[in-house]
C-alpha cells in the first residue's frame, strides 16, 4: 500500500466511499437468509412414524402423497410447537426425516443379514470388538448411512419396517 492511501478508507479503484451496511453501523447481525436446520429429538421422530401407521391405508406402494406429509407437518405442530432452537417440523422436513430413517432401516438391515463379522441389536449398535474394529472402519467407509447407527442402534426400526411395503 502507498503512502497516498495508507490513510483513505476506501480503495483508490473503488470510485467511491466504503458502502457500509446497516446491520453493522447498528451492531446488529444480519438478517438470516436461510432457514434454520430442523433438529429432532427421538420421541420427535417417533412421532410422525405412529402418524403415518395410523394412515397407513393411504399410502399407494410404499409412497406417501404430499398430502400426507402435510397432515403429518399438522401433527407434529400440534404435538412439538415450533421453536425457535429447533427449526419447523414442515412437510419437506418430515419427508426429509422419514427419508434418513429409511436409509438407516435398510443399513441395519444390511449388517444384521449381509455384513459377518458384526453382532448388532437395535439398542446398542453394532458390538465393536478389537477383533472386528478394522472390518468396521472398512465397511463405515463405503456404507456410511451405517455410521449413526454404529454405537447407539435403531430404535425405530420396527417402526419403519411396519410403514414399508413387504418383500415377499
Amino acid at each position: 500500500m502507498s503512502g497516498l492511501s495508507a490513510g483513505s478508507a476506501h480503495s483508490l479503484h473503488s470510485g467511491g466511499p466504503p458502502v457500509i451496511g446497516p446491520f453493522i453501523l447498528q451492531g446488529l447481525p444480519p438478517p438470516r437468509s436461510c432457514k434454520m436446520a430442523t433438529t429432532w429429538m427421538v420421541e420427535e421422530e417417533a412421532t410422525p412414524l405412529n402418524f403415518l401407521y395410523s394412515n397407513l391405508g393411504q399410502v399407494a406402494n410404499g409412497n406417501f402423497k404430499k398430502v400426507m406429509w402435510n397432515a403429518t407437518a399438522a401433527h407434529m405442530a400440534r404435538y412439538f410447537p415450533p421453536s425457535e432452537n429447533a427449526g419447523d417440523k414442515t412437510a419437506e422436513a418430515c419427508e426429509h426425516k422419514f427419508k434418513m430413517l429409511k436409509k438407516y432401516y435398510y443399513a441395519v438391515i444390511n449388517l444384521k443379514c449381509i455384513v459377518s463379522g458384526f453382532a448388532y441389536n437395535d439398542i446398542q449398535g453394532t458390538m465393536i470388538t478389537l477383533e472386528n474394529a478394522d472390518l468396521l472402519d472398512c465397511y463405515t467407509k463405503s456404507h456410511k448411512d451405517a455410521k449413526p447407527i454404529w454405537n447407539s442402534g435403531f430404535s425405530h426400526f420396527q417402526s419403519v419396517e411396519l410403514l414399508l411395503p413387504s418383500s415377499t
